[in-house]
């Protein structure tokens, strides 16, 4: 319990102290989107954007936020506390997950982490779904491994909770489908009948969402109507940062109704698509992947460059360790789809943070068993020292690799 209390402490005051330094933003982008939603739950009871949008948004930080109003009114200090804790009690889940896989110093190494984690950190203190996002991936696995539950229970919850998850973010389907069908092979006592309730239950929670969508479009609509227009800006935004595109950006008639737009959007993305060549378009995508992996936000984020060699020690092991093929499933799932469905900004790793830290601990155990503590602590020492130095001159690194990335996808 102390070890718990410990890390949810540190967490809390880490999440409180950057919110304190930061302030409260205004509400632009994404949050004024979001806000809406929610605003238009509490007070029309209905389902709306802020241009009267009905599948824009998927519906789960807006009912998130939608009940922090009902409780505390319109306050935006009120959804940050919120988000702080709820990273706070994620870096905890974290912990108590790491004990499943690794003795109790390790899980606790992790926990630690978790609390001091930037991209765990950054989110709590603005309105947007990724600490609500992180909170369920957690939740879900952990549940999951809960072996003081029947197998059922456990494959129960974990479909539930996965379908909050996806309810928050589409981008885990993937990944929750193949961990469903996989559980027989996760040593962790699960049958095939298990596998099925879980799919049965993620089903038919998810299904109230399609359902909706389908009473109100008449067409099939399983996450949001704004998947072209993402898919259209993923493939634009790398294009234009290589020049191979001019700058101009469409953008669908808004006479249009919500999936006309959606339906021009994909056109867009086709006639985009065919002005490029292969090998244009595969560098525009690898450009996202290196956006996504960038360690500049745009300041030098060493908390993720220094766990970055043990996360991929961290990838190897869960081909050897069953368990730990979920938590390695959810980042690879999640970074592959921001590649088509995202574009090129590192924030779009902050989601899966917990188990990029989950897998760089589980590597850091892999590489001292393999090279003996003495060994370790020089080579982990050496990788501090070294990322300490890339900190200090943030700025001419940060140069430095933007002209690497200019060379590399210079057209």
């Amino acid at each position: 319990m102390r070890g718990a209390a410990g890390v949810f402490a540190a967490a809390l005051a880490a999440r409180l102290g950057y919110w304190r330094l930061q302030g409260t933003l205004p509400l632009v982008g994404d949050a004024l989107e979001y806000d809406a939603f929610a605003r238009n739950l509490v007070e029309a009871g209905r389902y709306l954007g802020p241009y009267g949008e009905a599948a824009t948004r998927m519906p789960g930080y807006p009912l998130f936020l939608a009940g922090l109003r009902l409780i505390f009114g319109e306050s935006p200090e009120a959804v940050i506390a919120a988000q702080c804790v709820l990273g706070a009690v994620t870096c905890v889940l974290l912990r108590d997950l790491a004990r499943r896989f690794m003795p109790e110093g390790w899980a606790l190494a992790c926990g630690v982490i978790a609390a001091f984690y930037h991209g765990m950190i950054a989110p709590a203190a603005y309105p947007a779904s990724e600490t609500l996002y992180s909170f369920f991936l957690v939740l879900s696995v952990w549940a999951l491994f809960r072996d003081v539950w029947p197998p059922l229970t456990r494959a129960s919850a974990f479909a539930a909770l996965s379908a909050c998850l996806y309810l928050v973010r589409p981008e885990p389907l993937p990944y929750i489908i193949l961990t469903m069908i996989l559980m027989p092979t996760l040593g962790a006592k699960f049958s095939r009948k298990e596998a099925l309730s879980a799919l049965a239950i993620f089903t038919l929670i998810t299904g109230l969402w399609v359902g909706r969508n389908f009473a109100r479009f008449r067409e099939l609509m399983p996450a949001s109507s704004v998947g072209q227009n993402v898919k259209y800006l993923s493939l634009l935004l790398p294009a234009q940062a290589q020049g191979l595109v001019p700058p101009e950006r469409y953008e669908a008639p808004a006479s249009l109704s919500e999936l006309e737009r959606e339906k021009d959007m994909s056109r867009a993305y086709r006639e985009l698509a065919s002005s490029l060549t292969w090998p244009q378009l595969v560098k525009s995508y690898l450009y996202n992947l290196a956006s996504i992996l960038y360690p500049f936000l745009p300041a030098y984020d060493w908390t993720y460059a220094a766990l970055v060699p043990f996360f991929l020690l961290g990838l190897r092991e869960a081909v050897r360790r069953k368990e730990l093929l979920p938590p390695a499933a959810a980042v690879l799932c999640s970074i592959s789809i921001f590649i088509f469905f995202g574009g090129p900004a590192s924030r779009y790793r902050q989601g899966i943070s917990p188990f990029i830290v989950l897998l760089a601990v589980a590597g850091m155990r892999a590489a001292a068993q393999a090279a003996g503590a003495a060994r370790f602590r020089a080579w982990a020492g050496a990788w501090a020292a070294s990322n300490f130095a890339v900190w200090v001159f943030s700025a001419q690194a940060r140069e430095a690799a933007l002209f690497l990335r200019g060379v590399l996808w210079r057209h």
